[in-house]
Parts: structure tokens; sequence; C-alpha cells
């Protein structure tokens, strides 16, 4: 064989080469469906708001509480390709008992939908009711909406609301952008002798900067119908909607704000799926301004605010998207358990936090009613500072109360971590053209965010936390020296937070 032919056979097989591979890429793809549906949580009595230490008490609803449900699946040649079900709830959190309840309770109306690839995840509003009965701090019976009771219309109305959003899916259309909008800051102030404290002051000569990063990114994804009409949108925002975190009104939080201005500009029938980033260090509040030059933080005025600045970021980037609208795409939905290895507490954390513990346990009164136990000069203060303070916090989590509280649990930790050396996780991965969808259970600081999204292969990939379960926060091996609120004890540490990364990274890459 000569040269000349040589080259000939080598450049036809290329062609089929390329051939098979435009099929096989053409054979991942599928006609994509949508449906939506969105269901009112709002409790219409008193109810115990959840996310701080203390007895919180509504006394009225500033904006409704919301559940959205996304149905999505591609067909091609008749046959379905993939399936997925996104819910957003605009509650702090949820167990994975409540989430397997739900697919049990939607799998007998839609036998045709696969339920394991069913997700929730929190907005992580603090002025909503927890899903599952409380203890002390609840509503007395016959007084409001008991969290019990609360559970109980949460699950039937997730699921109604599961089950209308697969039963409406039609021909559509997707497509994706990148907005920016300032919402979350760090909220760890770090100062000269290395503490870090939750909303610390940085107005002192110690302060030395903010522990950690912020990302203003917003990532969306924009649904249509096959007139390209907008039909909803799923935005990804980096901060948690806890403006409202300490007030005595139920509250979607800055949502709500984003959902009415959205509505208002676009269609009354627009569907909005929130979703909160990997935000476990962030809060909405700019501390190193000290909350000057912006509206309150702490209030109704930043709701709006923040609810300005992302229907503004949907404004800019809606031209793009609605010019880049794909019916036909490559869909892979994930699901695996992984196993995250605990956070182990020393010998020498255990000693001190016991030797703490003990110290301030000594100086208890005998009366547990006595003003002076660390839990009433604990809520004095907060009552003091409710009535003179323009701006929260309200409670103080350095003071002995929330001291002995995170040592205690330290010191019970390290007594029963034998026992549980793995935590459990669903992790869910989900490729919908070029963007990705991860999930977790915690509030994970922002930092494993950044090494997940810088990794993937993805063209914008959408970190999702408190999805599937509760877990609590997910510090870095940067914050765990500082110690302060939020890294003092925590189910999982660094050690696990690289298994998160590492596991979801490969699972998205999978899919590319």
């Amino acid at each position: 064989m000569d040269k000349i032919t040589v080259l000939f056979v080598v450049i036809a097989v290329m062609v089929v080469m390329m051939s098979f591979a435009d099929i096989s890429d053409a054979s991942e793809k599928g006609r994509i469906y949508i449906g939506w549906s969105c269901k009112d949580i709002t409790p219409d009595k008193p109810v115990s708001l959840y996310g701080q230490y203390y007895k919180r008490i509504s006394t009225y609803v500033q904006s409704p509480l919301k559940v959205t449900a996304l149905a999505l699946e591609t067909r091609a040649e008749g046959s379905v390709k993939e399936q997925a079900i996104m819910v957003s709830c605009d509650v702090i959190s949820f167990n994975r008992e409540v989430q397997d309840k739900i697919r049990e309770k939607v799998t007998v109306e839609i036998p045709d939908f696969d339920v394991s690839k069913l997700f929730l995840n929190a907005t992580h509003t603090h002025s909503a009711p927890y899903v599952g009965p409380r203890t002390s701090d609840d509503v007395e019976e016959g007084k409001g909406t008991t969290g019990a009771e609360f559970e109980v219309i949460f699950i039937d109305r997730v699921a109604e609301a599961v089950i209308e959003a697969w039963k409406a899916r039609k021909p559509g259309g997707i497509s994706w952008e990148l907005g920016q909008a300032v919402v979350g800051h760090c909220r760890r102030v770090r100062y000269a002798d290395g503490r870090a404290q939750m909303y610390g002051a940085s107005d002192t000569e110690d302060f030395i900067d903010l522990e950690g990063p912020s990302d203003h990114g917003v990532e969306m994804l924009f649904c249509w119908n096959t007139d390209k009409k907008l039909t909803g949108i799923v935005l990804n925002v980096s901060c948690p909607s806890q403006v409202t975190e300490a007030k005595y009104y139920v509250s979607s939080d800055y949502w709500s704000e984003v959902r009415k201005q959205l509505k208002a500009k676009y269609s009354e029938d627009l569907f909005v799926l929130t979703q909160c980033g990997a935000a476990g260090d962030q809060s909405p509040r700019d501390l190193v301004r000290n909350y000057k030059g912006e509206p309150n933080m702490w209030d109704v005025p930043g709701i709006i605010e923040i609810g300005k600045r992302i229907a503004r970021a949907v404004d800019v980037v809606y031209p793009s998207a609605k010019e880049n609208i794909q019916t036909n795409v490559v869909f892979g939905h994930t699901v695996k358990e992984i196993k995250l290895p605990t956070r182990r507490v020393s010998e020498k954390e255990y000693q001190e936090a016991l030797a703490i513990v003990e110290e301030i346990m000594s100086r208890e009164p005998d009366d547990p009613n006595s003003p002076d136990t660390a839990w009433n000069r604990f809520l004095k203060i907060i009552e003091d500072n409710e009535k003179t303070k323009e701006f929260g916090p309200w409670d103080n989590k350095i003071t002995d109360f929330g001291i002995v509280k995170k040592k205690q649990a330290l010191v019970e930790k390290y007594k029963n971590q034998n026992n549980d050396p793995f935590y459990s996780m669903e992790l869910h991965v989900i490729r919908l053209g070029d963007v990705a969808f991860a999930t977790n259970p915690f509030e994970l600081y922002l930092d494993y965010g950044f090494r997940i999204t810088a990794r993937s292969k993805a063209a914008q990939t959408f970190v999702i936390q408190l999805s599937g379960d509760s877990c609590g926060y997910l510090p870095t091996a940067r914050a765990i020296p500082g110690g302060g609120y939020s890294a003092m004890v925590t189910r999982i540490g660094p050690i696990g937070g690289q298994v998160l990364v590492n596991e979801t990274v490969e699972a998205i890459n999978a899919l590319w």
C-alpha cells in the first residue's frame, strides 16, 4: 500500500470516527419537557420561628412562604431518557426523613417518575417554622400551628406541587446565564489574636479582615414554552435568605421581593425556583461598612434592596437568554450515596472544652429560675438589645450560655465519636445542557463551593446547599482555629469537606 493510499485510508477512518462521534453526541440529547407548580405553605396561625437559640412566636405574616417544583424530562424517539424534579422550600431546613415521606407520598400518583430523582432544597429563611415537632420553644397547642402540624402541612403541599409539576410537563426550552448581584458577604470577622466571630465588630483596632471570600454570581436557568414565552427561572445565590433572621414575623425574606419584582416585569404566571449556593459563612450584610450607606439589612428595607439587585441581574441577561434557547439538550442525572468521614475531636480539645463547661456550670445558681443563670442572662441581653439597638444581632453567642452550649456539644461528640465514623449523604448531580447542578445537605462554607465550581467541566455550576437533609455547618480548615459559632463543633470537618468536593467534581465531570 503506497503512502497516498495509506493517507486516504487514515482520512476515511477519521471521517467515520467523527461521524460516530456526532451520532453518539446526538443520541445523548433529548427533547426537553418542563412542568412547574407552586404551593403556599404559610401558616394561618402563630408559629414558632426557627433559627435562633431563643423562642420567637410569629405575630403576623410579612410575606408568604412558598414551595416551588420544577419537573424536567428528556425524550428521544418516543422513550424517556432522563428525569428530575427539584423543589425549593421557604424553610430554614428539613431532615432526610421528610424528603423520604414526600417520595413515598407521590410514588403512587406519578408511577412513571423515578422518585429517587426528586430532591428538595431549603432557602434557609429564619422566619419560618421548623419542619417537624419542636420541644420547649414550640407554640402552645391550641394557640397556633405546632411544629408537628406544620410538618404535615409541608409534606402535603410539597407532594401536591411535585405531582402537579410532573403532570404539567410540556415541550419547552431552556437557556442559562450568569448574572452579578451583590447579596452575600462573609460574616466571620477575624481579629489579631486569631479569633473569629460571626457578626463581630469591625470598628476595633484588632480587626484584621473578614475570614473568607464572597461570591456575587447569580446562576440562572431560564425555562421557556414552545412560543418562547418565559415560564420560570431557577436562581442560585450564595447567600441564605436571612435578612429577617431575628424578627417576629413570618417571611420568605428577600426571595419574596425577587418573586414580586420578576412577576411584575415578566408575567404574573412566572415561577421562580430559588436555591442557596454554598453560603455557610455568608450573610446579606456588609460588616466592613457597618451597615452604613445601604438600607437596613436586618429588616424589610434590606429585603426590598436585595430583591431589586437580583431582579436587575435577571433583566441584564434576559435578552441573551431569549436568544439562546435550546429545545434538545444533554440531560444526565446521577444519584449516589457517599460517605463522609466525621470530624474528630482531639483529647486536647475535649479536655479544654470540659474545663470550660465545668467552670461555667460551677457558677450556676441552684434555682433554674434565677435571673443569674447563664440562660436567663442570655435572654436578658436579647431583651435589652431589642429595645435599644437598631441593628442585630440581638443575641450574643460569646456569653456564658452561647459558649457552654457549643462546648457541651463538643464534649458529647468526643464521647460518642467512635460510634459515628461516617455520615452517609445522598448526592444529586445533574447535567442539563452545558450547566451542572450539585446538591449537599450542609451550610457549606463558600470555599468548598469555589473548589467544586473551579474544577467542574460545566459552563456554570449550581451548587445547592441544605438539600436532601440538614447536617449543619461544614467549616474550612481556615475557620476552625478561629473558633466561634459555626466552626466550634460540627459533624463534618475539613477532611470530610474535601471528600465531598472530590466526589462531587468526579460525578459532575463524568457527565461530560
